[in-house]
C-alpha cells in the first residue's frame, strides 16, 4: 500500500486551491486519483483533478490566478493549470456545462481526509461516468480508465468504499455507457467482476 499517494505539495496547494473555491462559493469535487484514493484505492498522483462548474470559469480562472497557478490549455470542457514550469504540479479542471453535470456536483460528499482534509469528492458512480465519457472522447485513454473502473467494482465488490458514499447505481451507468458507445466496456468490466 502506498504510505503518501500524493506529492510532498499536494496537500498545501489542495487547500489553497479549496480556499480560494469556497470563499467566492464555486461548486467544485475531487475526481481523478484522489478520488480514487479516498473510495479506497491508493495511487500515487503528483497533480489534482477537478470538476466545478463552467458558469463559474471568470472567478475560477482569477482565484487560481491568486495563487500563482496560470492556465496553460483551455477548452470548452476543461482548464489545465500550473506553476513554476510544472514543478508544482499540474491542476486539470473538467468544467461542467450540463444539468446532469451539476447534478454531479449536487451529489458530491465532503470527506474529511487525514491526509488532505476536508474536501467535496465525486460520488463512486459519476467517478465512473466520468471515466467513460473519457474513453469515448480519448480512445488512448481506454486502458488507464478501464483499469480505474474495474479497481472501482473491485472495491466495491470487497465493500471498501466509504458507505457515506451512495451505493453504485448500475442502471445509471449502463444508460450513460450506452450515450457514450462504452457499453461493451462496461459489460466486460462487470463481467470480470463475477465470481
Amino acid at each position: 500500500m502506498i504510505e503518501n499517494p500524493v506529492g510532498p505539495q499536494i496537500p498545501s496547494i489542495l487547500g489553497s486551491i479549496s480556499r480560494q473555491l469556497n470563499n467566492h462559493n464555486v461548486p467544485y469535487a475531487l475526481i481523478g486519483a484522489m478520488a480514487l484514493s479516498i473510495y479506497g484505492l491508493s495511487r500515487y498522483t503528483s497533480d489534482i483533478d477537478l470538476m466545478c462548474d463552467a458558469a463559474s470559469w471568470p472567478t475560477i480562472s482569477q482565484g487560481m490566478s491568486t495563487i500563482g497557478f496560470e492556465c496553460f490549455q483551455k477548452a470548452d470542457a476543461f482548464a489545465q493549470f500550473d506553476a513554476e514550469g510544472g514543478i508544482l504540479g499540474r491542476i486539470d479542471i473538467m468544467l461542467i456545462e450540463t444539468d446532469e453535470g451539476r447534478a454531479m456536483l449536487d451529489r458530491r460528499v465532503v470527506v474529511a481526509d487525514e491526509l488532505l482534509g476536508s474536501q467535496p469528492v465525486a460520488q463512486p458512480t459519476d467517478f465512473l461516468i466520468l471515466k467513460l465519457m473519457s474513453m469515448a472522447n480519448n480512445a488512448q485513454r481506454e486502458p488507464a480508465d478501464r483499469a480505474d473502473i474495474s479497481a472501482i467494482f473491485r472495491l466495491n465488490d470487497a465493500g471498501m468504499i466509504p458507505r457515506l458514499f451512495e451505493p453504485l447505481d448500475i442502471n445509471r451507468l449502463t444508460q450513460f455507457a450506452e450515450r457514450f458507445g462504452q457499453r461493451a466496456v462496461l459489460d466486460d468490466c462487470l463481467r470480470r467482476q463475477k465470481p
